[in-house]
């Protein structure tokens, strides 16, 4: 268990080091772009490295998985990556970051149920409230970091942008749970698959299902140039790219196959958190009673949520 939860908050560290990077690189080109970019970056590092130190031919990358993992783990990939993120892209040009942060503790939930139905997971009652205390602390931080000055938006595009966060948190969970589904797979010849393959797969179906989206309303081959061509747009992408696709999501897979969905995804949700105590610490923002208070808040919901089997037998 505590190599779990050193994946599963690693995962946080990377994400949190991924977001300060990516909000650098999508100031200096447009967002939808950078996500494509991203991918291909993101499968051909994986590629590289699941050749290089864990010896599996290029052939084997694609011949090893089996057709259910295919299936369930390039579900995940279009489901989390290319519509989730599509979604929350979407939602983030119409609401801004502050409010479509208010909709992120969908996931979790989302995840929470769908692995009750699709992977036989349960929850006991503290694991419950340990989930409602985490998600309370992140409502209560967004909550309190909202600008004032946010602009009031139409009522159709309100909803709209609304629309879009619930789907973006929704597809990161129901992702979560394609993705452990995926992994839960047992070959009945040598190894079970490993979580970086299993990324791999994942980033390779999504980069294939976002560019076909783009490719008739894009000139993918000039926006792949352009973000590559220079340092200035190259550097933060391709960085944000090791720290997030690659090493993130990697060790998200690797938590959420050992540890309920429903609790990885709880533990990925103080993103928004950690982001803000990272830009307290870089000097970008001023630590303010409402965090503090949102992280103790988010820090005993989390413990609770590790220890809910002992807090049984304690009461």
């Amino acid at each position: 268990m505590p190599f779990v939860l050193i994946a599963a908050f690693g995962t946080l560290f990377c994400w949190t080091a991924g977001t300060l990077i990516f909000t650098v690189a999508s100031k200096r080109t447009e967002p939808a772009a950078l996500n494509r970019v991203r991918l291909i970056y993101a499968t051909l590092l994986l590629s590289i490295i699941i050749i290089t130190f864990f010896k599996v031919s290029f052939t084997d990358l694609f011949i090893l998985p089996s057709v259910a993992e295919w299936f369930w783990l390039g579900l995940s990939g279009i489901i989390g990556l290319t519509l989730g993120d599509f979604f929350a892209f979407s939602a983030f040009r119409i609401l801004g970051s502050s409010r479509t942060s208010l909709f992120s503790p969908f996931a979790p939930v989302a995840a929470l149920l769908l692995g009750m139905v699709m992977l036989n997971e349960r929850m006991n009652l503290f694991g419950l409230i340990g989930m409602f205390i985490s998600i309370s602390g992140i409502i209560w931080f967004v909550n309190n970091t909202r600008k004032n000055t946010d602009e009031q938006l139409p009522k159709k595009e309100l909803m709209k942008g609304i629309g879009f966060a619930i789907l973006g948190a929704v597809g990161q969970g129901l992702g979560l749970v394609c993705a452990k589904k995926g992994l839960n797979i047992t070959h009945d010849y040598g190894a079970d698959l490993n979580a970086v393959h299993a990324t791999w797969i994942r980033m390779f179906i999504g980069s294939l299902a976002a560019y076909s989206l783009a490719m008739f309303k894009r000139n993918i081959w000039k926006e792949f140039k352009t973000i590559t061509g220079n340092a200035y747009t190259f550097t933060p992408a391709i960085m944000g790219t090791l720290f997030g696709p690659v090493a993130g999501v990697s060790l998200s897979l690797l938590a959420a196959s050992q540890i309920p969905v429903g609790v990885a995804q709880t533990i990925f949700s103080l993103l928004p958190l950690t982001v803000m105590f990272a830009a307290v610490i870089s000097g970008r923002e001023k630590l303010n009673t409402p965090t503090v208070i949102a992280a103790l808040i988010c820090l005993l919901g989390v413990v609770v949520l590790v220890w809910r089997d002992d807090l049984v037998t304690w009461f």
